[in-house]
């Protein structure tokens, strides 16, 4: 093996520990290496948040706790389609417009004010889920129909409205709008939040005019209808399991949007980051004792550059186990790195 190549590989793999080595190969080494380094320092600390966004799904607020939706929306449904005889029809333009007893139901007539359906707990007395629809299809009337709902309490034990402080709940609702909806879990007895879904839209979804019908349609593992029945665990767990494919299906558009701008974001971040590093080498060899003090701007950030590699791997290791705190396992790593090459080798003589 060639002399120069044994540099060049002594220096490559030294960067992750030596900085030393960082220094030479900003120096000597191949100009292509420490693009290459620079780019992987910047990806490998996003991968985890990229894997992240990806696995995160519409129905992902339901993966540990089913908050009792398998019962709620099955009987709700069961309702609405069996005794008020209505159905969701989402048109090709994914617009959704929603019929009973085969007339087109006026969504602006329900509002924030008054429920399309509800769920009430037998046991309790106490609304456990509200279904609202509404007509509105800007962000802002969104917003303020969501507001108004969510101001909503109610006495204990009871499904009287009341405006009191004390002894008070708040029950999960959904509000479907013409183009997306909306979900808000509350926990039992209580006016605080438990989680929410994302705005869920009906962009990439299917037209069809039976989507209630196709909600409570079950099969099972060998493709034969499961009867329709609130007592069958079954039943209910494979309704739920339709729900969720509808949350799912109403994130795919949003899903694109937040991992590509979620990773391009803290790409952005990490590149800034890489750049105010290597300025900062820059400033701290300037003087005239610094032996390093011939050093250029270009030079210093190409051994950030070398550098910055092994806190990328550190932060794509502890990242995929604490993947919100990736970007300060990063900035921490990167920091105290420079740092480390700060006070040993770039520090000034001492006279």
């Amino acid at each position: 093996m060639k002399e120069r190549t044994k540099e060049v590989l002594r220096d490559g793999f030294g960067v992750l520990v030596n900085n030393a080595a960082a220094i030479r190969g900003a120096k000597n080494g191949p100009l292509w290496l420490t693009i290459v380094f620079f780019v992987l320092s910047l990806f490998l600390p996003v991968l985890p948040i990229f894997i992240s966004q990806v696995n995160v799904n519409g129905s992902t607020f339901l993966n540990k706790y089913t908050y009792g939706l398998e019962k709620t929306v099955t009987a709700m449904a069961i309702e609405l389609k069996d005794d008020r005889k209505v159905e969701f029809d989402l048109g090709v333009d994914h617009i959704l417009s929603i019929k009973e007893n085969g007339n087109t139901v006026s969504l602006g007539a329900y509002g924030a004010e008054k429920p399309f359906a509800t769920y009430e707990n037998k046991a309790t007395g106490q609304y456990d889920f509200m279904l609202y629809v509404s007509d509105v299809m800007t962000a802002n009337e969104k917003k303020n129909v969501n507001t108004a709902i969510s101001t909503k309490t109610y006495k204990l034990t009871t499904k009287e409205a009341t405006t009191e402080k004390e002894s008070i709940y708040t029950p999960s609702y959904m509000i479907v709008f013409p183009d997306s909806f909306y979900m808000v879990i509350y926990a039992s007895n209580s006016t605080k939040v438990v989680t929410s879904s994302f705005t869920g839209d009906f962009k990439t979804m299917a037209a069809t005019d039976k989507g209630l019908t196709e909600l409570l349609t079950v099969k099972d593992k060998d493709g034969n209808a499961v009867a329709q029945n609130l007592l069958n665990e079954d039943y209910t767990n494979g309704v739920l399991k339709n729900f969720k494919k509808v949350l799912d299906k109403s994130y795919e558009s949003s899903k694109t949007v937040n991992v590509w701008g979620t990773s391009g974001i803290y790409l952005a971040i990490f590149f800034g980051l890489s750049v105010v590093m290597g300025f900062i080498m820059w400033i701290l060899t300037r003087g005239k004792n610094n032996p390093n003090n011939y050093f250029t701007p270009w030079l210093t950030q190409k051994i950030e550059a070398r550098l910055a590699l092994s806190p990328a791997i550190i932060t794509l290791i502890a990242g995929f186990f604490l993947t919100s705190q990736a970007p300060l396992f990063f900035i921490l790593t990167l920091g105290l790195r420079v740092m480390w090459i700060s006070m040993k080798e770039l520090r000034p003589v001492q006279g």
